[in-house]
């Protein structure tokens, strides 16, 4: 917050428009001084610091709400521009599991989680849908995570034999089975979510939170059992034999 706050001081008071003219008025009074006193260029520096105080307070009173949107909207696209390539990085490494269903499920995850966030920016519904919005993304990127963990057992049960390769691979159907079951989950919330806001029946939302709730904690358990999984064997000693 305190480095918002900066950002938006800073864009009001050093934008070219304003530092410029102040600059330019503080150099026209040095230059006076300079030269002795120079009248025209006192009054020259005068009218330059006076224009840009005057244009920085008229920004501050009229530009404010317009500078902390266009602050807020940078640091949005950094924030998804972030995501993006960590989920374009994710697409690369599911290539080495030749299982065409981790790279499906990638895509679909992504589809969705596009189409809501694109319908949720509509005028008047994202106040109202703001939990909504926080529990389809959580379900999102719990189900990301579950795809790095089956590339993890694929990966694992390459560096095994026998009886315990069956036993990892049989983890990794089990959660390639959950992410699938978490991909209907949130296409169904999506589409019920649509469908309620085109309806403008916003009071039923309650209905689709609880709904996402009970597939959240559906996916909370996955991750607990996961990193139970992952606290009785040790992946990297596996894979480096």
């Amino acid at each position: 917050m305190k480095d918002f706050r900066s950002r938006i001081a800073s864009e009001l008071l050093w934008a070219p428009s304003v530092a410029l003219p102040l600059v330019s008025g503080a150099s026209a009074w040095l230059i006076s001084w300079a030269a002795n006193g120079v009248t025209s260029l006192n009054i020259a520096g005068l009218a330059l610091v006076l224009g840009g105080i005057g244009w920085m307070a008229t920004r501050f009173i009229f530009f404010t709400d317009d500078i902390a949107a266009k602050i807020l909207r940078e640091e949005s696209e950094k924030i998804v521009n972030a995501e993006e390539e960590k989920l374009d990085q994710l697409q690369f490494r599911l290539r080495s599991d030749r299982d065409y269903r981790t790279k499906d499920y990638l895509t679909l995850l992504r589809t969705c989680r596009s189409d809501f966030e694109e319908f949720a920016k509509r005028p008047g519904i994202v106040i109202q849908s703001q939990e909504i919005i926080k529990q389809v993304r959580q379900l999102f990127w719990s189900a990301t995570d579950q795809l790095e963990q089956s590339l993890k057992l694929y990966r694992l049960a390459e560096s095994l034999t026998g009886d315990e390769k069956k036993k990892i691979q049989a983890q990794r159907e089990n959660t390639l089975e959950e992410i699938r079951v978490s991909i209907d989950h949130m296409q169904s919330a999506v589409k019920h979510y649509q469908e309620l806001m085109n309806k403008e029946q916003q009071s039923d939302l309650g209905s689709l939170r609880d709904e996402l709730d009970a597939s959240l904690r559906i996916a909370k358990r996955t991750e607990e059992r996961m990193r139970e999984l992952e606290g009785s064997i040790d992946y990297d000693a596996n894979l480096k034999n």
